[in-house]
């Protein structure tokens, strides 16, 4: 009986096998027709003309509209240890929005939305400007207080990341030192993850070790489930 039923699989398996064989090389074959009859109608273009014509596709809707990734497992992970308080998720929400390309780094709305000019140079280049706490406030509709409360709390709890970087800028008419906030990409990712992650090596160093001592409500450690530098 269990012979039989290991035959049944093996041949169930094999069937599908040999199904997705056959569609493969019928989708190789119409595709091989659709480039030939594509060369054909170029040419005979190009001898009714004269000229070089090419054949274009649609635009795709999404091409050059940013978005961000977020890792399922772990956001799941810390909504089963309730980790987070609704005023943190609510943050975490919005902010996803002012995150820059590759580096997971809050910046400012004009810069995240700027368009790219046309015929700039390559040597033209402006860095984006890291949003501070008080234009984080304005960029999600709360008050300062409120913003830097929640921002410190994720902060405590290794989701965000604010390093101190070199020189004195003036904010709020105080000399202080330039901070840059970041977004653990552990949770939510701005930046492509095709074969291998596109992230920004500081970035990755700097959250490298995070979230490691987590603890569920009865006080037992727990592991984030998708460590991925």
């Amino acid at each position: 009986m269990k012979k039989k039923k290991e035959f049944m699989v093996n041949a169930m398996n094999q069937a599908e096998h040999n199904a997705k064989k056959r569609e493969f090389e019928k989708d190789a074959v119409v595709r091989m027709k659709a480039e030939e009859l594509t060369k054909s109608v170029l040419e005979q273009l190009k001898e009714l003309t004269g000229q070089e014509h090419f054949i274009g596709t649609s635009k795709d809707p999404f091409a050059g509209e940013p978005f961000n990734q977020t890792m399922h497992r772990n956001l799941d992970l810390l909504n089963q240890i309730e980790y987070l308080t609704t005023a943190e998720e609510s943050f975490l929400f919005k902010i996803q929005a002012y995150l820059e390309f590759k580096s997971n780094v809050i910046i400012c709305r004009e810069d995240k939305f700027k368009k790219k000019r046309k015929n700039a140079i390559e040597d033209d280049f402006e860095l984006p400007k890291s949003a501070t706490i008080s234009d984080i406030a304005e960029m999600l509709g709360r008050t300062r207080e409120k913003t830097s409360k929640v921002m410190n709390s994720l902060k405590r709890k290794e989701i965000l990341l604010n390093p101190e970087g070199a020189g004195q800028i003036i904010e709020n008419g105080r000399t202080v030192s330039p901070r840059t906030w970041i977004v653990n990409p552990y949770i939510m990712i701005c930046a492509p993850r095709k074969n291998n992650v596109q992230l920004d090596k500081l970035t990755m160093r700097l959250f490298q070790h995070s979230l490691k001592n987590l603890k569920d409500q009865n006080g037992k450690k727990v592991t984030l489930p998708a460590r991925f530098f």
